[in-house]
């Protein structure tokens, strides 16, 4: 838990002026008057370390006055903000300020309860506005009822970050409050300034919300801690991740007791009492939701020593393509682009064979005039221009015996952190009803087989390979099977006067060749495979706790970081 004061930025926006004051039948009428401004404020933020730079972000300020005697609303006017930076850095005490003392609102003297509220419209946090409620007050006791109302969190608030890497926060609501007796005969250009934390020291807010971050994820030993069988983690991947128990209300009242020139005053009370509404739970998104689960970097091996009979397979850059042609030479092509062109020339047609309404399905195969395709394609294939592709291979039966070399990993995904309500326990030594990062974990076999796209890293001990054999051979028939073998499809959209139109992409993969041998070899970096089909799964349920460790604590304080 980091709750420290620090040296932080404020993007406080300068006031542009008051654009609220409540209608004259909501306050109470008196004779005199006087002014009455804010002394500098700090707003304390945590950090990561001391000295390094945050930002907040305010957007408008309220300042409610009311009469200590009568309990009736005296002053309610709500300042917009700007875009200024009023920070000042304070190298005596460390501390940040800023000026809100050009905010200056006339009120009535006397014994007084002073309410300040910044950024009263939470649309993005709640999707409420407190304006309306804030407009209609016209008493203390309503306002005392309204800061103790709880709002909405419904909506995970994820943590956003600028391209300097500091957080981009939202509006928090804040709020604060204080007792003053409030001197007459105050001028607008000498106001009385209220002191809200104590004598000199300006008023003070702190987040409404505590932040939880999860920097990163790991299978390394805790420091101090014991040490982990890293062969034994090796096959653990992350499917999920994410917090339970997490409040769906969260308060917006001042998280102390008051303090200032006058007496205690019990009313009120604070902190908040034990939560007892309503939990959600939610998973943090994947990175790459079709992979399923988190990528990791991972310091480990797996290796394959065997021997085994397979085919070595290469294809040349002579995928033959369909032109649109009805036939003869002129209807296959090595360019795919030439149907766009025929299509182009001679239009659209629901009826050709380019035309997709398969829905999805298979097309019909597509069969051409063989003719002089033979020649045509071996041409193709003895062309030196048009070099075949790397080699794969393809195993029969492997028997592959994966040799584990144990490391340890860690997450791709970093940073993960969200601002959640303040959540306190009526035990606070007692999880069940804790805030909690939920992990779902699963334990994946070693791999036994080897992809062709990994086959093109083998180290072959041996090369006892046999003669190419070609998917086409010069003098031996075209036949209508081999081309069926041999045809594919993909796919497309083309743009014909001004309507997009699907279409297939027929093809024939002459350019094939094969070759069958046993040898032996070894691969490297084998990687694991089948990774969420795995069953061994396990769900962690890891409680957010403050520091020390003693006295044990799980509440989530807001202003807090974990």
């Amino acid at each position: 838990m980091k709750n420290k004061l620090l040296i932080l930025t404020l993007f406080l926006p300068l006031w542009i002026g008051c654009f609220y004051d409540t209608p004259g039948d909501l306050i109470e009428k008196d004779t005199g008057s006087t002014y009455l401004s804010l002394r500098s404020s700090q707003i304390i933020l945590p950090s990561d370390s001391v000295g390094e730079l945050e930002s907040i972000t305010i957007e408008s300020l309220r300042i409610l006055v009311f009469s200590k005697e009568t309990g009736k609303l005296v002053t309610n006017k709500l300042f917009s903000v700007g875009d200024l930076n009023l920070a000042t850095y304070d190298s005596t005490t460390g501390n940040w300020r800023i000026d809100f003392s050009n905010m200056v609102v006339e009120t009535k003297p006397g014994l007084s309860i002073i309410y300040v509220v910044l950024n009263e419209s939470i649309m993005s946090i709640s999707g409420q506005t407190l304006t309306g409620a804030l407009n209609r007050l016209s008493t203390l006791t309503e306002m005392q009822n309204l800061v103790n109302t709880p709002l909405s969190y419904t909506t995970p608030l994820r943590v956003t970050y600028g391209t300097d890497g500091k957080p981009l926060e939202p509006p928090f609501i804040m709020s604060t409050f204080g007792e003053f007796d409030i001197p007459e005969g105050m001028d607008k250009d000498n106001p009385y300034t209220a002191d809200l934390t104590g004598i000199n020291q300006g008023f003070k807010l702190d987040r409404t919300m505590a932040k939880v971050t999860i920097d990163s994820l790991s299978s390394y030993p805790i420091f101090g801690g014991p040490e982990t069988n890293n062969k034994e983690t090796s096959s653990i991947f992350i499917l999920e991740m994410g917090l339970v128990k997490v409040p769906m209300q969260y308060f917006w009242s001042p998280n102390r007791t008051q303090t200032g020139p006058s007496t205690y005053d019990p009313s009120y009370a604070v902190p908040r009492p034990p939560y007892t509404g309503a939990y959600q739970h939610f998973n943090f998104p994947l990175p790459n939701p079709e992979l399923g689960y988190y990528e990791r970097d991972w310091n480990g091996n797996i290796q394959f020593n065997f021997t085994a009979t397979g085919y070595k397979t290469q294809t040349k850059e002579a995928r033959v393509w369909w032109s649109g042609e009805a036939s003869g030479t002129n209807a296959y092509t090595l360019n795919k682009y030439d149907l766009d062109a025929y299509i182009a020339n001679k239009g659209y047609s629901t009826s050709a064979d380019y035309h997709d309404d398969y829905n999805g399905g298979i097309p019909q195969l597509m069969e051409l005039n063989q003719g002089n395709w033979p020649t045509w394609a071996l041409n193709k294939l003895n062309d030196t221009t048009l070099a075949f592709g790397p080699t794969q291979y393809v195993f029969e039966d492997p028997d592959f015996s994966p040799v584990l070399t144990g490391g340890y990993w860690t997450l791709k995904e970093k940073n993960i952190s969200y601002y959640l309500p303040e959540h306190i326990l009526a035990n606070i030594a007692d999880t069940t009803n804790s805030t909690k990062l939920r992990v779902k974990a699963v334990n994946v076999p070693l791999p036994t087989t080897i992809s062709p796209e990994e086959s093109s890293n083998i180290v072959w001990h041996t090369q006892n390979w046999g003669p190419w054999k070609y998917a086409v051979v010069a003098g031996e028939p075209v036949t209508k099977a081999l081309l069926n073998t041999l045809w594919g499809f993909e796919r497309d959209t083309i743009v014909v006067a001004g309507i997009r139109r699907p279409i297939i992409r027929h093809y024939w993969n002459l350019g094939l060749r094969v070759a069958e041998g046993t040898n032996s070899g070894t691969l490297k970096n084998v990687q694991f495979k089948n990774i969420t089909s795995s069953p061994d799964t396990k769900v962690f349920y890891l409680p957010i706790r403050n520091t020390p460790a003693s006295p044990v604590d799980y509440n989530i304080y807001r202003n807090h970081e974990y």
